[in-house]
């Protein structure tokens, strides 16, 4: 029986040591994989080398500082002397940022807010030449933070970021089950394998109706089945409604409206193509958040009501969402335009923007684009070609300009004529001319700076109101990141009259790093 024993708990050590072995010898084979003794180098040296980093990288900010003062005290441009510093202060946020292998400094330190204040600070300066001192006392503050070796520092980093921390184990599992040379040789094929057995698409993606082409992304279907993010239940999450609330009062202060965009999410509005799930019971949270905001007075779009009674129209004009994707399609996308322009014009003519009168003239072109699914490529099965390309036909928008030319005669008998010649130039975001700013997901993204290019909600929001546009898109990160991309480049709400934030539903819990109050 002992024989037994000694059996089994030799078996369980070669299949626990396996990975790890494995591993190993595709490092030591030259691969460029997982370093698996990556758990010992962070107990101890990791932590005492950032800190020689940050002195190095601290000392490199304060040359380029004083280097930028007198190139500025001089008359040189402000943009051009801070192009060290931006630098600097970049690969210092890189190092400080960075704690370990596995580990982010939490943005709740006063270390990570010294840093982004700087770089909000960095970045304002000029366009506002005012605040140059706040600057110089937050970079002196800055270097006199980091640019010393510190012992206490590098112990309180491996205290409460070392590998003995739940956010560093966690972070070295996900690791492990990622990139592992085992994991990475036998994963596709155990995939596939259960594909063809059972149909399941994997974790994260939830299959539709018919011969699964229709795929749903399981973070879309968990957002309307679990509790509301207002909900009791959901205390520990942010509450989205506040930051909202905050950030309007915040563009308020600086004389920019706010209008609210909510992005349905694919099982919002196509419910009952979910397989496994009862559509008709999914909650909704998200239509039921915009209608509270709507309710406490902001500006919003209402994109549920128009995008489920467009599906009437589906068999003839196509689905308003793409297939095996999170994102609508070019006909869900410019929907979504027509409607957010209608707002806008409301807002226009009851009096509460003055975006100037319609000054640019689009036109839009039929052009196909090829789209490979993002839910499809979550699942990895696309490298064994379960899920097809699938073709849509979008309608890229350019500007059109009227010149003219005056045409020598053809001979002495007749008068010069006057030609006049159309010429289009693509759409393109316009910082200095635009009063409304856009900030966006990849909702913003799909069809706007991916193929077939130009031809997103945002370019057909800008021809159907005739006016000039900027934006400022952040894949997934449109409830907190957006805004941090937006405090560090104030200086482009100088002359905005409206923001218009668009986020898809989900982000309401799921959103990449919550919803913070951001300072401007």
């Amino acid at each position: 029986m002992k024989k037994l024993y000694i059996a089994f708990i030799v078996v369980f050590a070669v299949l626990l040591l396996l990975p790890f072995t494995v591993q190993t010898v595709a490092d030591l084979r030259g691969q460029k994989r997982f370093v698996s003794l990556d758990i010992f180098k962070d107990v101890v040296y990791t932590p005492f080398k950032r800190e020689s980093k940050m002195a190095e990288s601290a000392a490199k900010l304060n040359e380029a500082w004083f280097a930028a003062r007198e190139s500025i005290a001089g008359g040189a441009e402000v943009g051009e002397s801070l192009e060290g510093v931006v630098s600097a202060l970049s690969d210092l946020e890189a190092v400080a940022l960075t704690v370990n292998s596995y580990a982010e400094l939490d943005t709740a330190e006063a270390d990570y807010k010294l840093l982004k204040l700087a770089d909000t600070l960095v970045a304002a300066l000029e366009d506002e030449p005012e605040t140059f001192k706040m600057v110089d006392s937050t970079l002196k503050a800055v270097v006199a933070e980091f640019g010393h070796f510190s012992v206490w520092r590098a112990l309180c980093g491996i205290k409460h970021y070392g590998v003995w921390t739940s956010r560093y184990l966690r972070a070295f599992e996900d690791k492990v089950e990622d990139e592992n040379a085992l994991v990475l040789a036998f994963r596709p094929k155990y995939q596939l394998a259960v594909w063809n057995i059972f149909k399941d698409p994997g974790e994260k993606v939830v299959l539709g109706e018919g011969d699964g082409r229709w795929l749903f992304y399981r973070q879309d279907v968990e957002f309307l089945v679990q509790p509301s993010p207002l909900d009791v239940r959901s205390a520990k999450l942010d509450n989205p409604i506040q930051a909202i609330l905050k950030f309007r009062d915040q563009l308020k202060a600086k004389g920019v409206e706010l209008l609210v965009v909510i992005t349905p999410g694919k099982p919002s509005i196509y419910p009952e193509r979910l397989t496994g799930v009862d559509g008709l019971k999914l909650a909704g949270h998200g239509k039921a958040i915009l209608d509270s905001l709507a309710s406490l007075g902001l500006n919003t779009v209402d994109l549920y009501t128009p995008l489920l009674a467009a599906k009437a129209d589906d068999a003839s004009l196509g689905a308003l969402y793409l297939d095996d994707d999170t994102h609508w399609t070019p006909r869900g996308a410019e929907l979504a335009a027509g409607e957010i322009a209608k707002k806008v014009n409301a807002m226009v003519d009851a009096g509460l923007i003055n975006i100037g009168e319609p000054s640019m003239d689009y036109v839009a072109s039929d052009s196909l684009a090829d789209r490979m699914g993002d839910i499809g490529e979550m699942s990895g099965l696309n490298k064994f070609n379960v899920f097809k390309v699938q073709q849509v036909t979008g309608h890229v928008v350019s500007q059109q300009e009227i010149s003219e030319h005056m045409e020598a005669p053809t001979d002495s008998l007749s008068d010069s004529t006057v030609v006049r010649d159309t010429v289009k130039t693509p759409f393109k975001d316009d910082f200095r001319k635009s009063k409304i700013l856009i900030l966006g997901d990849s909702f913003s993204r799909i069809y706007q700076t991916d193929a077939p290019v130009n031809a997103g909600w945002i370019a057909h929001f800008a021809k159907n109101i005739s006016r000039p546009v900027a934006s400022i898109v952040s894949d997934g990160g449109a409830s907190t990141l957006v805004r941090e991309k937006l405090a560090r480049k104030a200086g482009v709400l100088k002359g905005k009259k409206l923001l218009i934030w668009e986020f898809v539903e989900r982000d309401l819990r799921f959103g990449a790093e919550g919803w913070k109050t951001i300072e401007f």
